[in-house]
């Protein structure tokens, strides 16, 4: 298949979920990287659009334990992390997707752990996003530990047509178990 096809079909899988049915999932994913990741201090989360895992629990979690939480902000075609106190920071940005508002002084320079969402992730760790490339620019420039794919696990696939300029994730996570790069073993 496509990363077209691919994209076609996961949308519309992930979008005939029923709203009790990803909030259960995505308990179960945040509760998985809680035990896994909640060592790092440092986190970019994202804001989940059209029935994407959500992460905001573990993400105010996080907050009232002393880490650093960042959500993307967009600008022109880049992400760029800032650190928040508070999920009411964020507001409706582009695509109207709630996003901190930019203030130089809370760019992250580096960061412990990525979540990356996506609409597929196959078993070697590459992703299909919405296309527009945010993510592999983002992932390609800054300084990041640990890369984690985020997504149900009806989205993961044999093998996506990956091309150079696609970034793969350290570890996918889904409600169902974790996939490691290879040199992640």
């Amino acid at each position: 298949m496509t990363k077209e096809a691919i994209r076609q079909l996961m949308k519309q899988k992930r979008l005939l979920l029923s709203k009790d049915e990803v909030v259960q999932l995505s308990k179960r994913i945040e509760d998985k990287l809680y035990k896994s990741f909640s060592n790092a201090e440092s986190f970019l989360f994202y804001y989940p659009f059209k029935n994407e895992v959500t992460l905001l629990n573990l993400a105010k979690t996080l907050l009232e334990s002393g880490k650093t939480v960042a959500f993307p902000k967009t600008e022109g075609k880049e992400i760029i992390p800032i650190a928040i106190n508070n999920l009411s920071e964020l507001t409706p940005g582009k695509f109207s997707i709630p996003e901190p508002p930019y203030n130089p002084q809370k760019i992250l320079k580096a960061i412990d752990v990525v979540f990356v969402p996506g609409i597929a992730f196959d078993l070697n760790c590459f992703r299909i996003g919405y296309g527009g490339g945010f993510y592999d620019r983002f992932l390609a420039k800054w300084k990041i530990e640990t890369k984690i794919g985020i997504c149900f696990d009806f989205q993961v696939v044999e093998k996506i047509p990956a091309t150079p300029l696609d970034i793969p994730m350290d570890v996918v996570t889904t409600e169902k178990r974790e996939i490691r790069r290879k040199e992640w073993n």
